[in-house]
């Protein structure tokens, strides 16, 4: 196969969230003898220095967000960004002869798909969150498309349903990790001992980006169960608001800001921590007792992954793609969505039955092990790009 030239696209390249750590570790097992790399980023930061250390060439151009409205003001609006940013990405496919164009989450697929048709290459929309409203607009955009791939068969499923016509196309590429990667990234100072959090005090986290989908504001109302039935308990919520945007990251910040004041109206302040952002997760997730992950929507759960792989009992909202990695009761536990009181009772059950928390945890990492590595993400992702590079070869990921 002769060497493909492949442009990412991302509207941030900031703070690393799940998109930007399964893009990395995608470009990290991609063999550079067949794949000459390149990314368009909305903005500078950890993502784009992450990338250009591996070797991708990086330019950074604003992708700024382009939202439906009935508003003709906010669609000149639109029209204009995506002007601007097709024309910097065009650009780019132009000057670098590029194949294919992958968009690395549904923020960008307007740029990736209108600049593809500018430049004559192939397009690759990943899916890695929920889509639901797919009307004549998703009809557009997935006829444009080369190829959809997604993180899960619920990410899947409505677009199966919806555009039955357009399934040879589709691939679904379950994330994955390196355990061995996270193992040796866990070995850094503790952040009990940061905190001054004793080794036998039960440690609860929530890891990942602040916005109300993650469901921070359910995590606490959690705590204060637990908190009743376990006074000694202490709770972490590691990350800050990262969206690419700046509308989003706004209206993230707003929900930020009001989980002090959930703590003070519980009265868990004194045993809550905000961490903020940090480079070094792994070590804080081999710290906990339980990770949790009340999440309202989640493509796959790239966190409930890497807590796993490190041998962290997860306990998960019933969401998205989060019962595709998680039996309950089997390598983890899983409650409905927004049921706080569920959630409570679930980390309260690990706590008081730590046989249970260790057969959960154990058999947690052989999955992880079994189906859902860094190396099997890699090559489900690779056999789609052989396929639009017309290498003839087998691909098995198709939905």
């Amino acid at each position: 196969m002769d060497q493909v030239r492949i442009l990412y696209l991302s509207d941030y390249g900031g703070p690393m969230g799940g998109a930007a750590v399964s893009l990395v570790s995608l470009v990290k097992r991609l063999d550079r003898e067949h794949y000459e790399l390149h990314a368009v980023l909305g903005t500078d930061g950890e993502f784009a220095a992450a990338l250009r250390e591996l070797g991708v060439s990086v330019t950074i151009a604003q992708l700024l967000p382009i939202v439906r409205s009935y508003c003709p003001f906010a669609n000149i609006r639109n029209a204009v960004r995506l002007i601007r940013g097709c024309r910097a990405v065009w650009a780019v496919c132009r000057n670098k002869k590029i194949d294919i164009i992958h968009a690395n989450d549904n923020t960008v697929i307007f740029y990736a798909v209108i600049s593809a048709m500018m430049a004559g290459c192939r397009c690759v929309w990943h899916v890695r969150s929920s889509v639901q409203r797919l009307r004549w607009l998703g009809a557009f955009l997935v006829g444009r498309s080369d190829a959809l791939v997604f993180c899960s068969e619920s990410n899947a499923e409505p677009f199966k349903r919806f555009f039955p016509k357009h399934t040879q196309k589709m691939f679904i590429a379950y994330e994955g990790v390196d355990a061995a990667e996270l193992a040796e990234r866990s070995r850094q100072p503790s952040i009990r001992q940061e905190l001054g959090i004793a080794p036998d005090v039960p440690l609860i986290g929530q890891v990942g980006r602040i916005t109300w989908i993650k469901g921070q504001d359910e995590f606490l109302k959690a705590a204060l169960i637990v908190s009743k039935l376990h006074p000694k308990a202490r709770f972490a919520i590691v990350g800050e608001p990262v969206a690419g945007s700046r509308e989003g990251l706004e209206a993230d910040r707003q929900f930020a800001g009001s989980l002090m004041p959930l703590c003070e109206k519980l009265g868990i302040t004194d045993r809550v921590y905000f961490t903020s952002y940090r480079r070094d997760v792994p070590a804080v997730m081999k710290d906990l007792t339980v990770m949790a992950v009340p999440s309202r929507r989640e493509g796959l759960g790239l966190v409930a992954l890497e807590a796993m792989a490190l041998g962290v009992p997860v306990v998960a909202a019933k969401v998205g793609g989060l019962p595709e990695i998680i039996q309950d009761g089997v390598n983890g536990l899983l409650v409905p969505p927004e049921a706080a009181g569920a959630l409570g009772l679930a980390i309260a059950r690990l706590l008081d039955d730590k046989p249970l928390a260790r057969r959960l945890a154990a058999e947690a990492r052989r999955t992880v092990e079994q189906r859902f590595t860094a190396d099997a993400y890699a090559r489900m992702v690779t056999d789609v790009y052989r396929l639009l590079a017309g290498d003839p070869r087998r691909v098995d990921s198709r939905v």
